[in-house]
């Protein structure tokens, strides 16, 4: 069984305001099997709140995808070809075929973009002692294939009430060619996922963009450039 989880709508709106929301919402079994006793890998419910901060300038982030898989799961490692749902993420900013993945077995998202300097946070479980892995990715919205996010974190040896911080660096999905001008952002309004690969096809770390200071016909201001880290993530066992 896997269970995908979606957050209160209101609540990411009311994010974008304030600065930061605890996202809670229903589990959906995406597989139409409400049959537990099939998962032998059950365990206590141990609860989590990850809570993620947008660093940039002027960069949006798209709807975070969360993730709970296997140890043996990298959703992307530098150096080596971005999968179908990373390509779909990083080009256009939808997570929804990170959350098929076969090695996922749960999921949640945020269903709102994240702004510059503010958080969003969320109240994931795991009920499955073979997936205490955690995998968290966003895309760059100003970019044509910029993407950030930590995959593979072991919440397995997290104590109640400790925390885990992490910064993370942008990555490059390496789908598509920085052009500057495709990018599906408010910046461009451009075209998104295309499935044609045209650039170095490996995921490496973002050299940044260029704005229109320095290449003619970027759609981009010179706020919308970034340097690492361009996150943080915070974990914190509840329960």
């Amino acid at each position: 069984m896997k269970t995908q989880f979606k957050p209160a709508h209101s609540l990411v709106w009311l994010s974008l305001i304030a600065g930061m929301s605890v996202l809670s919402g229903c589990s959906i079994d995406i597989n139409g099997d409400d049959d537990d006793d099939k998962d032998k890998d059950m365990h206590e419910s141990y609860h989590y709140q990850v809570t993620v901060t947008n660093l940039t300038q002027a960069q949006p982030l798209s709807p975070v995808s969360l993730t709970l898989h296997n140890a043996s799961t990298k959703l992307w490692m530098a150096g080596e070809m971005a999968s179908s749902a990373i390509e779909v993420m990083a080009e256009g900013g939808d997570n929804s075929k990170i959350a098929e993945l076969s090695a996922v077995k749960m999921a949640y998202s945020g269903d709102g973009i994240l702004m510059p300097g503010h958080s969003q946070s969320w109240m994931i479980e795991s009920m499955y002692e073979n997936y205490m892995y955690l995998s968290v990715a966003t895309m760059l919205v100003n970019t044509n294939d910029a993407f950030t996010g930590k995959t593979g974190i072991d919440l397995s040896n997290l104590e109640v009430g400790m925390s885990m911080h992490y910064t993370t660096m942008a990555y490059d999905a390496g789908t598509e060619a920085n052009d500057e001008i495709n990018l599906p952002g408010p910046a461009a309004g451009g075209e998104g996922y295309n499935n044609t690969r045209n650039d170095v096809d490996r995921v490496h770390i973002h050299p940044g963009v260029l704005s229109n200071a320095e290449l003619t016909g970027s759609m981009l201001s010179p706020e919308h450039k970034f340097d690492n880290p361009v996150t943080k993530i915070t974990i914190t066992r509840m329960q």
